[in-house]
């Protein structure tokens, strides 16, 4: 800053030497006048007195050159031309000239003063300028309130963002400007919305500090208009969505002969009871025999509703719902997902879940997708191998978090690869996208929570996700499944 002051303040200080020389001549020259004038149109013969006045005029005006130059011009003449004049003595003389030159020292006094005093005016108004033209053209939205919560001074970007046209509008109220403003924090931004008189819908960040003038009150206010942020946010947001629920149809498309197995057993067992219940009735039965097998029928066409209802939840759009979920909850449903997969692939899941675990705050579906996608990444990973065993496990770690691993006995992981596979559009699979891990690590991000890869030293890959779970205990037993 003080670099800044320095080139704002440059301008000429020092006067014009031969201004002032020219001066001194031309009073000095002018007494000489007013003394002949005086000596011959009026008989007033006084040799020093139009000097004296020469030389406190120089003073005053010229300073101590100007001063000095008008005594040397009119003291010497005075002696030439008045040396027989009684006044002309050399102790008056010396007088006159002593005279002359405590008016000379004193008028260059004043005159330095004087410069500097207008030097000071100067480079105040220069920097009045310079903060006035920084506050008004800066892009920084900027106000200065008061205690009482008048604003003071308000540049140009905030008067764009407040929509005031005039800059001369009268006494404006912050109040009145923003209203419904929150305690301001200091520095820490405030998020603010703002619906100005065209109806227009802003959303602002807000910070405020102090001036450093002790006892004013006096505080800036810095507004910033985030309403393409916030609008580009809830676009990217609303992307990433739809991106997420394309996943997760595309999953389930790939398990298209699992889905149908998974319906075809209780839609074949309700058949066969209501063709029990037919022949029941055709053969004239009781109606309990009956009423028995359509119950049966009821039973298994609810189930196959079930496993309809769990699908359709798991692919609809819906906006991200993040709630305390039972950790074992959401892990018994992930795996029952997961196991159209591994059924689909021949495969066998064990499922481990600690009793300890507690509550996650999560999203449900979207950490059903990421159990989904793992494990069928797991089941795709062991189809060609002789030992097709994929193992979902999940426990506490000591420092508080969900740990869930899934472990496959397939091929493993390329060396140097382990990161590489979550970046998006990296697949080995013929058909794959190459988005699924990266989906997940975005949906553990968003969570909090963290998903890494490694290769087995036995062989096989073992995927790891953790996530932040609230403290507690569960009330849950191990459970184990199997799927041939």
């Amino acid at each position: 800053m003080q670099r800044l002051w320095a080139i704002v303040d440059q301008q000429e200080t020092a006067s014009d030497w031969r201004w002032n020389l020219l001066q001194g001549v031309g009073f000095g020259s002018a007494a000489l006048v007013a003394t002949a004038v005086g000596r011959h149109l009026f008989g007033i013969d006084l040799p020093f007195t139009f000097a004296l006045a020469a030389i406190a005029i120089g003073a005053v005006l010229g300073g101590a050159l100007t001063a000095s130059v008008g005594a040397a011009t009119t003291i010497p003449t005075a002696l030439v031309f008045s040396a027989h004049h009684p006044l002309v003595t050399p102790l008056n003389t010396l007088v006159v000239t002593g005279f002359a030159i405590i008016l000379a020292l004193f008028g260059g006094r004043m005159t330095l003063l004087r410069q500097r005093a207008g030097l000071a005016q100067g480079r105040s108004h220069q920097r009045e300028l310079c903060l006035h033209s920084i506050f008004n053209t800066t892009p920084a939205a900027m106000l200065i309130v008061d205690a009482a919560g008048d604003v003071l001074a308000i540049n140009r970007s905030a008067r764009g963002i407040l929509g005031i046209a005039d800059p001369d509008t009268g006494r404006l109220r912050l109040a009145d400007l923003l209203p419904g403003l929150p305690e301001l924090s200091g520095d820490t931004p405030t998020a603010h919305a703002l619906c100005r008189a065209d109806g227009t819908r802003l959303a602002l960040s807000l910070s405020s500090g102090p001036l450093p003038f002790a006892a004013t009150g006096l505080r800036t206010l810095h507004l910033r208009d985030e309403t393409e942020q916030v609008a580009a946010a809830e676009r990217l947001a609303l992307l990433q969505a739809e991106l997420h629920q394309l996943a997760r149809a595309t999953a389930l498309g790939q398990l298209g002969s699992a889905i149908a197995h998974e319906l075809n057993q209780p839609l074949a067992t309700a058949a066969n009871f209501a063709t029990v219940a037919q022949a029941a009735l055709a053969r004239g039965r009781d109606v309990g025999e009956v009423g028995a097998a359509l119950d049966g029928a009821v039973q298994e066409i609810f189930r196959a509703a079930a496993v309809l209802k769990r699908l359709r939840r798991f692919v609809e759009r819906g906006p991200l719902q993040a709630q305390w979920v039972d950790a074992r909850d959401i892990l018994a449903e992930g795996a029952t997902l997961g196991m159209l997969a591994v059924r689909q692939a021949g495969a066998e899941l064990k499922v481990s879940i600690a009793p300890d675990l507690a509550q996650l705050w999560i999203d449900a579906i979207q950490i059903q997708q990421v159990l989904l996608n793992l494990i069928a990444n797991a089941a795709d990973a062991v189809s060609d191998t002789a030992v097709r065993v994929i193992d979902l496990r999940a426990v506490s770690g000591p420092d508080g978090q969900c740990t869930i691993t899934v472990s496959d006995t397939g091929p493993g992981i390329v060396p140097g690869q382990e990161q590489a596979i979550f970046a998006p559009f990296r697949t080995s699979k013929p058909h794959g996208l190459g988005v699924g891990l990266a989906i997940c690590r975005a949906i553990v991000d968003a969570h909090e929570g963290t998903i890494t890869a490694a290769t087995n030293s036995n062989g096989g890959a073992t995927f790891r996700v953790t996530l932040p779970q609230r403290p507690g205990i569960g009330s849950g037993g191990e459970m184990v499944a199997h799927a041939a």
